[in-house]
């Protein structure tokens, strides 16, 4: 049965495509034999020997996808020389990374609030100002921070944090404020969206100026991502000031939540603007099935009502439904599960092997993922990158250098640059 369904994947695997590269798009990627298919097989199923076995080692759940290009595709290797240099460490379960003017990093602590990191390492204290995070779980915190587009005039930042109030239950929160000109405070601090049990994960900013969060529905049975009432499990729009755009796709609709931009995800804990302006976010299912998603204003992207993994326990999620009409479509999923967060698509200079490639970070799985895509925005190449490094990746952005930072999720936490070798 296993030999069948690995001829009847690699027969279905991959129609031939162009690689997007610093030439432009090559002539094809070839289809991988079953061999090679069964050696990917095997290399998503296990970790580097020397990191141990990971959590989803033993999760075989493979449902079939509904286009060939959705998952297991051919697996590249870079033919980009590059070097990885461990520049800080000391940073206790860091989430987010921002980069500064000065040539500094402002780095979000999520048990503790926001540091900055000098370009020689030099790690600072707390800054001062920062939202008081108290008793967070392992998914909660002070999570994401990005810089106003016009922070050079406005010292404006963005957060996204969950804190739990005196006596009262977990809140999520995103908000602005300023740095001050010494970066050692920050001020001004004003909340632009909040809730009891709302969590949010990331913070993008549009050409547009508008804010766009990505939200998680992380407790069974999973209500949140289909409920237009309940900002969880969504993508979301709002103005700078935490008005409402007036354009938002559910505006009108007197039971929604009106910065609901689109709805049915789990978990997405990286979000990014691709090379063309398009929005994409990397989100965790349960237990397999993680998801590449192109984001469209309105669409509903299914969870919990198709998925290609499972829950928690191993049951199956609506008993095991993979499409559904008016249901959106991963572009790529994974199984078993990588966990993903952090993205970013590289568009620099300096590593011009990688020019258009997507990366992710990975945390159960222990990885950066490298996608490359072809110009209809399909996934037609994967390479798992820093796995014999045996740490969880949090976030992965590129710098103001050309060069991509990840920054590692431990309790001495590192910030890893990856420049030519």
């Amino acid at each position: 049965m296993r030999t069948l369904r690995l001829a009847l994947l690699s027969a279905s695997l991959l129609v031939a495509a162009p690689i997007f590269a610093q030439q432009g798009f090559a002539q094809q990627a070839p289809t991988p034999t079953p061999e090679q298919l069964a050696a990917a097989i095997k290399e998503d199923q296990l970790s580097d020997e020397k990191c141990g076995v990971p959590r989803n080692a033993a999760d075989d759940y493979r449902p079939a996808p509904l286009t060939p290009d959705q998952t297991r595709a051919h697996r590249v290797a870079s033919t980009q020389k590059y070097k990885v240099d461990s520049i800080a460490s000391g940073l206790q379960n860091a989430w987010g990374l921002a980069f500064l003017p000065s040539g500094n990093m402002l780095v979000t602590i999520r048990a503790g609030g926001l540091k900055t990191v000098t370009p020689d390492g030099k790690v600072s204290e707390l800054l001062a100002g920062t939202p008081a995070i108290k008793t967070p779980i392992r998914l909660f915190g002070m999570l994401d921070v990005i810089l106003d587009r016009d922070f050079a005039k406005n010292r404006t930042i963005y957060l996204a944090y969950v804190t739990t109030p005196e006596g009262g239950a977990n809140s999520g929160y995103v908000a602005s404020a300023k740095l001050a000109a010494d970066e050692k405070s920050v001020t001004d601090l004003k909340i632009l969206k909040e809730g009891a049990g709302f969590v949010p994960r990331r913070i993008v900013q549009g050409k547009d100026g508008m804010l766009m969060l990505v939200t998680a529905d992380v407790i069974t049975p999973y209500n949140a991502a289909q409920s237009l009432k309940n900002p969880n499990g969504k993508v979301l729009r709002i103005n700078t000031d935490g008005s409402i755009p007036k354009d938002n796709p559910f505006v009108s609709n007197k039971d929604a939540d009106p910065s609901v931009y689109a709805l049915g995800v789990r978990d997405p804990q990286g979000m990014t603007f691709g090379p063309t302006g398009d929005l994409y976010i990397i989100e965790n299912e349960p237990r397999g099935g993680d998801e590449l998603n192109l984001i469209k204003a309105g669409k509903n992207y299914g969870f919990p009502l198709i998925s290609y993994g499972r829950d928690n326990d191993g049951k199956l999620l609506n008993n095991g439904l993979t499409k559904q009409d008016g249901l959106e479509q991963p572009i790529y999923f994974w199984t078993p599960s990588v966990a993903f967060s952090g993205m970013t698509f590289y568009t620099g200079d300096k590593l011009p092997g990688w020019k258009g490639n997507a990366f992710m970070g990975g945390l159960s799985g222990m990885q950066l993922v490298r996608l490359e895509l072809n110009k209809e925005g399909r996934v037609i190449g994967e390479e798992k990158l820093l796995r014999d490094r045996c740490k969880r990746i949090r976030d992965v952005r590129q710098g103001p250098d050309g060069f991509i930072y990840a920054i590692t999720d431990d309790a001495n936490g590192e910030i890893l640059r990856i420049s030519p070798g």
